[in-house]
């Protein structure tokens, strides 16, 4: 922030920063009908921007096979401090999880890599619910 945006330090008569111009309205009969470029769904959009994070972080593949890693040796130890084999319920999840990222990995396009980060998440999620629940059942 600087000195000129401050009510009362002169710099324009209403204090603040002031908008830009609005832009000059174009002339009749030169507006399109129609949207500029197609229109994406939710899909193509998803795609877009898993393909972008995919290619933006390489070393974001390592991290989340991490954390799979310690979520399912967090199970693992919790078989031995509950003595219940309860725990290990949602490891076969996190398996799938793994084998899903592991595949996205190798993927150049970008429907098969949406698919198979979409079955990674779903994996993990239904993993972290059946935690939930066994967690509540165990009570």
């Amino acid at each position: 922030m600087t000195a000129d945006s401050f009510p009362g330090s002169g710099a324009a008569p209403g204090g603040g920063v002031q908008a830009p111009a609005p832009p000059a309205p174009e002339p009749a009969g030169t507006t399109q009908a129609g949207p500029v470029g197609p229109v994406l769904g939710f899909r193509e959009l998803s795609e877009r921007v898993i393909a972008s994070v995919a290619d933006r972080y390489p070393w974001l593949h390592r991290v989340l096979m991490g954390m799979l890693a310690v979520f399912t040796g967090t199970c693992v130890v919790a078989v031995v401090s509950r003595l219940s084999p309860l725990p290990l319920i949602p490891v076969p999840l996190f398996v799938v999880a793994a084998y899903g990222l592991r595949q996205a990995r190798g993927v150049t396009e970008r429907r098969q890599l949406f698919n198979w980060v979409l079955l990674f998440a779903v994996a993990t999620t239904v993993g972290f619910w059946l935690i939930a629940v066994v967690g509540r059942w165990v009570e």
